[in-house]
């Protein structure tokens, strides 16, 4: 039920002017650094994917506001295009996420806990992302804005301030305990529409229908995915195939590092050729109780799958938020994602954190108790 609940959110944040009001406070806060409107893009999916919990809607909503403002300042499109493809997989790390919410499922752990632990390989590589950006710039002499005053910086604040505060009640609802990752959903769903209704005035409730059919479909694939994946993983586990995986690994491979090193590979290319989704459903079953001899905690390793998996969606040949950038950018997806590849990389490096410092996710959850 959370799954639907957090695409309708996404996609009234999208409509309701939420979006646009955080796209102008990033704007606001760094614009005037070099490559200022590319750290924007990057800024701003790190505050909608505290709202959406997809990449695919983080890169729709941002990349559709950030391209075509990058590429009048004179931006190469395939740069663009690139930055907002790779900053998209935020989405899916900062809490909430709709695939933690399916490995939760598939892996039987909480997934207050899984969101909780996603938040601080979110914000590394959101702000590795900043860094990488503000170097090409450095080199490239992209343009900047002037900054920002005190007080046009406060007027920024001040119009964004209701949109700010519903990343911070899924946070804290879900971290805390205080509510279910579902209960937190309807909550983000409300508070959304009352401010696009009520607040902003940017949203009928003529709308409303459309904009349920829209995410009714959206749903519908994410879902069917999972009842199939479901069905699958549940006859993988009769005829006993993790047993026979970790047996394996136990008999050719003598450490955790070895055994994360080969599944990391396979990831990288399930990534490549297969959604996230039905990947994130058919792979957790198997894996998990092979690291999980090597004792590994489920909640590092759901971050891992998610990182991994995250890098797939801005690679061809079936990458979503490639396309979808690629589309809005109008270029070839090719040449986008090569452009992509230095943003990437920053994804890479977190998950190279997570398999080597437990730590690295474990901090949060243990912190708040889940552990």
């Amino acid at each position: 039920i959370a799954v639907p609940l957090y695409i309708i959110a996404g996609n009234l944040c999208g409509e309701t002017g939420l979006a646009k009001r955080l796209v102008r406070f990033c704007s606001a806060l760094v614009g005037h650094i070099p490559g200022g409107t590319g750290l924007v893009g990057v800024l701003a999916s790190m505050f909608f994917g505290g709202i959406s919990g997809s990449a695919v809607a983080d890169a729709a909503a941002i990349g559709g506001m950030v391209i075509p403002s990058m590429n009048e300042e004179g931006y190469d499109s395939r740069y663009s295009g690139g930055i907002i493809c790779a900053a998209s997989t935020i989405g899916i790390l900062i809490p909430p996420s709709i695939p933690q919410c399916l490995y939760g499922l598939a892996a039987g752990v909480s997934i207050g806990a899984m969101f909780v632990a996603g938040f601080l390989p979110g914000v590394f590589v959101g702000l590795a992302q900043m860094v990488i950006v503000w170097l090409i710039a450095k080199r490239r002499h992209y343009p900047c804005h002037p900054r920002a005053t005190r007080k046009e910086l406060w007027a920024a604040f001040k119009e964004s301030f209701l949109a700010l505060i519903l990343p911070l009640i899924i946070f804290f609802g879900c971290g805390l305990g205080i509510a279910t990752a579902t209960e937190v959903g309807c909550v983000a769903v409300v508070y959304a529409l009352i401010l696009g209704v009520f607040v902003y005035k940017e949203f009928k409730w003529k709308d409303l229908p459309a904009l349920i059919v829209r995410s009714s479909l959206t749903t519908a694939i994410a879902l069917l995915t999972v009842a199939v994946a479901t069905a699958v993983a549940y006859i993988i586990n009769m005829e006993q195939i993790p047993t026979a995986i970790v047996k394996f690994f136990e008999n050719n491979l003598n450490s955790l590092g070895l055994v994360l090193l080969f599944i990391n590979i396979i990831l990288l290319f399930v990534g490549c050729v297969m959604d996230l989704v039905p990947a994130m459903l058919l792979f957790a079953p198997i894996f998990l109780p092979v690291v999980k001899a090597y004792g590994m905690s489920a909640i590092q390793f759901g971050c891992i799958m998610t990182i991994n998996l995250g890098i797939g969606l801005c690679t061809p040949p079936v990458g979503n938020c490639l396309f979808v950038t690629a589309g809005i950018a109008k270029q070839d997806i090719f040449d986008l994602f090569k452009h992509s590849l230095p943003f990437l990389a920053c994804n890479v490096t977190a998950l190279v954190l997570c398999c080597l410092w437990p730590g690295f996710t474990t901090w949060i959850p243990h912190l708040l108790g889940y552990l």
